[in-house]
């Protein structure tokens, strides 16, 4: 079986290490596989790499664009493969980081691929700048269709593959039959075991770390992990590295004074501030914490166990709610943590709430009135209390300048989880449960059962799928979180 693998770049981490992942899952199976990308890889990947210059992102194309992007895809793929692959894998064709993909998909479709579309990550989501270019560009194109036909396509010899069941469930709703998705969640690799008897924890005599293993960008909600400092004094908190894009600079540095001005024990970058290595910061800490408002597939939820470490913080449903499926137990997290109104500007905080709601839909080209968002506004501000991650950084700083009872009036719990559920009773069982369900003999298992039941379907066309579908679903009011805005 001859497979070609697609993405727009090979830079390190991300997807890259998903697509090495499969790679090591396909060993040692017969066949051939090719990775198709703009760059080469900053790791070594068991098999060929072809530079398709054209797969680098751009936000504009001429109408031909699609058709010569899917030429020299298969021209480097047959001169790698010594044939047509038998399977395409795509990784975020949808995403409008590269607006000539889903015509170069479609040109390969209707000349008989078979395709994986594997989706991390949606234009839909959060990304309007990206769906409108995509849209420009879909409708502009000389692939027959409009926007709607182009950007999801359907049929036999397609496949979706999804993270989580959030995502299978908007592909659905967006008419998606059954029988052509797959939930496809990243393999999790054990640590090495020798690299961490190697590695000697270090904060001795100090109070016990709980470690953010996170860059502190917005969605990972930093204010949330001040106020858990505040609220659980015999803990120290810390992250691991600071933000990369200069966007989000002034938000943490505000964040570092704050912890500062109110004396917090909390910790910021130490994976750059100390000559620390990753592994003896884990193994220094007594737990792992996340307090994030957004993530795909939530390997937070699941790689501090393999570590021997509990997870504490913030339960995200909707990603983990397959962990749970497949028995995993997470004692230390919270779905709510709800703070007092009055510890905080609450009209003006309903005021940028109304704002950024009527934004978001407005860069998404969708009518929104300030009736149907304060409506939205009122759902989540009920009965005198706000969940803390509905909140913006603003409203997140005033909470954390107020006096505890005035956060936390009774009956609002001010300590989420009980420090005790961080001991070891469920290690053993999540570490065997997340081996069973996510490492790579499990991923080996569903990928080649992809494959294999693609290989044995005769390609035909279908309805494609409705974006506007897709839209509605992550526009709708509960999904807001003013951190991703």
């Amino acid at each position: 079986m001859r497979v070609a693998i697609v993405h727009y770049h090979l830079q390190r981490g991300g997807v890259t290490r998903v697509i090495a992942n499969a790679l090591s899952a396909l060993q040692p199976a017969p066949g051939e596989a090719v990775v198709l990308a703009s760059t080469t890889s900053k790791e070594p990947l068991p098999c060929p790499v072809a530079l398709v210059p054209e797969l680098a992102y751009r936000s504009e194309a001429s109408p031909d664009a699609g058709k010569e992007l899917a030429a020299a895809l298969m021209e480097a793929a047959r001169a790698r493969l010594d044939a047509r692959p038998d399977v395409w894998h795509f990784h975020n064709h949808s995403l409008g980081k590269n607006v000539a993909m889903p015509e170069a998909v479609q040109h390969l479709v209707a000349d008989g691929a078979r395709v994986v579309l594997q989706i991390h990550d949606f234009a839909e989501d959060g990304r309007p700048a990206n769906y409108e270019r995509q849209r420009r560009a879909c409708e502009t194109g000389s692939f027959p269709g409009t926007f709607q036909d182009k950007l999801y396509p359907s049929g036999k010899g397609i496949r979706y593959a999804v993270l989580n069941k959030r995502d299978a469930a908007v592909l659905q709703k967006a008419g998606l039959p059954e029988a052509q998705l797959v939930h496809l969640p990243n393999p999790v690799s054990l640590p090495s075991e020798t690299a961490e008897a190697d590695e000697d924890p270090v904060f001795p005599g100090q109070s016990p770390l709980i470690l953010y293993p996170t860059r502190a960008i917005r969605r990972k909600n930093i204010g949330e992990l001040l106020l858990l400092a505040r609220v659980y004094p015999e803990f120290r908190f810390a992250t691991t590295l600071s933000p990369q894009n200069p966007e989000w600079l002034p938000v943490y540095k505000e964040w570092t004074r704050l912890a500062s001005a109110l004396q917090l024990d909390v910790g910021f970058a130490l994976g750059e501030s100390t000559t620390s290595t990753f592994p003896q910061l884990v193994r220094s800490a007594r737990a792992m914490v996340t307090t994030s408002v957004g993530e795909g597939f939530g390997l937070a939820f699941l790689e501090p166990w393999l570590f021997g470490k509990p997870v504490c913080g913030r339960d995200l449903p909707d990603i983990t709610a397959d962990f749970a499926a497949n028995g995993l137990r997470m004692p230390a997290c919270y779905q709510q943590w709800p703070v007092s109104v009055s510890a905080f500007d609450l009209p003006a905080l309903r005021l940028r709430f109304i704002d950024s709601f009527r934004a978001l839909h407005a860069a998404y080209n969708r009518p929104c009135s300030t009736e149907k968002a304060e409506a939205a506004f009122a759902r989540i501000s009920q009965d005198g209390s706000i969940d803390f991650a509905q909140l913006d950084e603003t409203a997140q700083g005033e909470v954390l300048r107020q006096p505890l009872p005035t956060v936390f009036p009774a009956p609002l719990p001010s300590r989420p989880f009980n420090p005790e559920s961080l001991e070891a009773p469920v290690l053993d069982q999540n570490r065997r449960r997340i081996e069973e369900a996510y490492g790579l003999p499990a991923y080996r298992q569903r990928l080649r059962r992809l494959y294999h039941d693609l290989l044995h379907e005769a390609p035909e066309p279908g309805p494609a799928l409705d974006p506007e579908a897709l839209l509605d679903a992550f526009l709708a009011p509960d999904n807001l979180r003013l951190l991703r805005t």
